[in-house]
């Protein structure tokens, strides 16, 4: 049997593999009556001269495209504004959005009509059920399995309560109150003890801003997750509570100003970079370390690893190609406009990334991602590691986080622009972003802080655990003159234009400033890129950090101005107080650290101690002020980044030991046997192989050890203790390695794991 073409019911076809069941209402394409087998045409004479189209012309393209390719089916699974308005009453639908912006509930007749059209068009798509699809408090582990999100699948079935019989059959059904409001169990999930067994209720409740998808079978409602008494326990919730932060000292900032006063909301975006290794699954699958931990325990690089620069945007292998060409379809079809997928540095290493949109919608559409990728790995035979990381030496993966801040009239406050009043905007809103950033500084580190980030950041491609600001050494002088007393106008943020100096090639516009990759918080022509966030992470949590210490920012400025000092001398004395946190040097270097400590900025150099800074008053003071979280929430979220920490450590530790037991130590055995008639050719194998056994056991003792009292307690004995001694036992078993014979070593080399899926 052949893969063969069907028309789904809205008219888009679909490719249906050999054996796989129609979807609903779907037919095959040959019995589509608007069918007809597709004919050659000569092309369309153009209405435009030979020599040039006029200007504006669009460039969309207008070719008859191949039916099902993933362009073609592009959006068919998501209900977003565009299928409600298709699908909804006018009147309806209007009043849905208005809700979305001002924030009133969705009244129950119109919560019935939205069910009823959403229930109608999953069920054309082939749903078979929905699912509250929400993001718990699991923390950043990488390991596979999809850890960052939650769901229970639930049929489209309900009984017939109209039947009288004693037995109600049972029907298609999908009452509204099942698409907004869900309940489940919160003591069952992390919840920092928001939630007991005698006291467990918790509630899903529809993000309106984030559209219904369908993924397989099922209808997908990005959700909130909160407590029986409105205490969140999820990532989402505060990114939507930041977003509302944002968008209310935002138009009170303009308002101040006298600024863009047609404004009714201010929005905030996200765009993401996913960088991710693929390994082949029969490989992963005999590693205890990658399946357990997310990231190898032993292991030497092989000879040739990254030195060269020979995979960045080299060609990728041919089955790696083939994973990132499913998983781009697979987002295209729910409505993320997946663009980019290339090679990384290091080898095995990828990335995707799409183009920005809504950051709720945004966040949601990672974490599906991270769903989809381990999903269409599996089927090739891969398997997709999100660990910090995965291998020891070579460059880790992050998930740069760009981000930005605008009007629903288009203003972007981190874009120059090119008039007056958008250049004093920029230079305002920075001036409120460095405040945010020195002030709260200690707040944006701990939202990246955990157990796989510690391996990367200050490691190779990654920027430093100091948090600064980039915002590019022109802009950078130009602040220091604002401080001299200067005026907030004259800054060039015009393009420059770089000349390739060939025939062929044409003048290309160049930024205003430099790239800097070392900073965690670069300026990037109209956004700033977060590049600290971990590639296991849900970028919810960071982003809504983001967006309160911004809020703060502009909540400050604004009091300045609201009781009387002028812009000129209110932006001059924010930047001059909080001047230390502009940075545009090299991250990289060595005198980076004491620069910082001279001007005054943290380096929380480990997860423990960011930790403990996540809950201070003054940190609680601003989510209280911001309306992001209350002090019990702070509380408890902070106790859960202990609590995943030491959690994740213990289970390193445990896998460590298991893996040396039952495969090093047996190896090592037969190897030294080798050796039993030639002991002089043994060399220093046999005192190796003893070091090995006698720093194990050390590592038993020191894990047999760990404090249990405090939380915090036990996370920096994990980080002083256990992690150094683990490390001590790597270094012996990993110098093993090069010494047994190959055929003996009892896990899949790092050559086996990153180059053999390229054959």
């Amino acid at each position: 049997m052949e893969a063969s073409w069907v028309v789904l019911p809205n008219g888009s076809r679909q490719l249906m593999r050999p054996g796989e069941a129609l979807p609903y209402g779907a037919m095959p394409v040959d019995q589509y009556p608007a069918y007809s087998p597709p004919q050659p045409t000569a092309p369309a004479a153009s209405p435009y001269p030979a020599t040039s189209a006029p200007a504006g012309a669009s460039t969309a393209c207008t070719t008859v495209c191949p039916a099902g390719d993933m362009l073609t089916k592009a959006q068919t699974n998501i209900y977003d504004d565009r299928a409600m308005a298709s699908t909804l009453p006018r009147d309806v639908h209007q009043r849905f959005k208005e809700c979305l912006k001002t924030g009133a509930p969705t009244s129950p007749d119109d919560q019935k009509v939205i069910a009823g059209a959403l229930f109608k068009w999953a069920r054309k798509l082939g749903a078979t059920s929905f699912a509250h699809w929400f993001f718990p408090l699991r923390g950043g582990g990488g390991a596979i399995g999809g850890s960052v999100s939650a769901l229970k699948y639930d049929a489209f079935v309900d009984l017939c309560w109209s039947s009288d019989s004693a037995i109600k059959p049972f029907e298609e059904a999908f009452p509204a109150e099942r698409l907004f409001v869900g309940e489940t169990d919160g003591s069952s999930f992390p919840n920092g003890g928001l939630r007991v067994t005698h006291a467990a209720a918790a509630f899903t409740t529809w993000d309106r801003g984030s559209p219904c998808f369908v993924h397989g079978d099922t209808l997908y409602i990005p959700c909130a997750f909160v407590t029986h008494l409105g205490t969140c326990i999820d990532e989402k919730t505060p990114l939507l509570r930041s977003s509302d932060a944002v968008s209310r000292q935002g138009l009170r900032l303009l308002k101040a100003m006298g600024r863009e006063t047609s404004a009714t909301v201010i929005y905030n975006y996200l765009g993401w970079e996913q960088e991710f290794f693929v390994v082949p699954a029969d490989l992963y699958k005999k590693r205890p370390d990658l399946v357990n931990c997310g990231r190898t325990l032993l292991g030497n690089l092989p000879e040739k690893n990254q030195q060269g620069e020979l995979h960045y945007f080299n060609t990728c292998p041919p089955s790696v190609k083939k994973l990132m060409d499913n998983i781009q379809a697979k987002m295209l079809l729910v409505g993320n406009p997946m663009t980019v997928k290339h090679n990384e540095v290091a080898p095995a290493q990828h990335e995707m990334s799409p183009i920005f949109c809504m950051s709720n919608a945004s966040a949601d559409s990672n974490v599906l991602f991270m769903q989809v990728a381990a999903e269409e790995a599996e089927k090739l035979g891969l398997a997709v590691l999100f660990h910090e990381k995965p291998f020891k030496g070579i460059n880790g993966s992050g998930k740069h986080c760009n981000w930005s801040v605008g009007t629903d009239t288009g203003a972007n406050f981190f874009a120059p622009g090119k008039t007056p009043q958008s250049s004093e905007l920029y230079v305002t809103a920075l001036a409120c972003l460095a405040y945010g950033l020195r002030q709260y500084n200690e707040l944006v580190r701990c939202t990246v802080a955990h157990a796989g980030n510690d391996h990367r950041l200050g490691a190779q491609e990654a920027p430093p655990a100091i948090i600064s600001l980039y915002p590019g050494q022109g802009f950078e002088a130009h602040v220091d003159a604002i401080i001299a007393g200067g005026p907030l106008a004259g800054y060039n943020a015009e393009k420059k234009m770089v000349n390739p100096g060939t025939r062929n090639t044409m003048a290309v516009p160049s930024g205003a400033e430099d790239r800097n990759r070392t900073a965690p918080f670069p300026h990037c022509g109209n956004r700033f890129e977060f590049r600290a966030v971990g590639s296991s992470q849900c970028c919810a949590m960071p982003v809504a950090i983001c967006n309160t210490m911004f809020a703060a920012g502009m909540a400050h400025l604004s009091g300045l101005l609201e009781g009387g000092m002028a812009l000129r001398d209110a932006v001059a004395k924010v930047y001059r107080e909080n001047r230390e946190i502009i940075f545009t040097g090299n991250g990289y270097s060595k005198e980076w650290p004491k620069e910082a400590a001279k001007r005054g900025l943290p380096n929380l150099n480990t997860t423990p101690l960011a930790a403990q800074q996540f809950n201070s008053y003054k940190v609680k003071s601003i989510f209280k002020e911001m309306g992001i979280f209350e002090p019990e929430e702070v509380d408890a979220r902070a106790e859960l980044m202990f609590e995943s920490y030491n959690s994740l450590l213990a289970i390193e530790a445990q896998t460590l030991i298991r893996m040396v037991e039952t495969g090093i130590i047996p190896a090592c055995a037969k190897d030294l046997a080798i050796y039993k008639d030639a002991p002089e050719l043994a060399g220093e194998r046999p005192e190796l192989y003893k070091s090995i056994v006698a720093e194990l056991s050390r590592l038993k003792s020191v894990l047999k050890s760990v404090p249990h009292d405090d939380v915090s307690d036990e996370a920096f004995y994990f980080c002083s203790s256990v992690k150094p001694q683990m490390e001590v036992v790597r270094s012996l078993v990993d110098k093993a390695e090069g010494l047994m014979q190959a055929d003996l070593y009892p896990y899949p080399t790092y050559e086996a794991l990153c180059y053999s899926h390229w054959v």
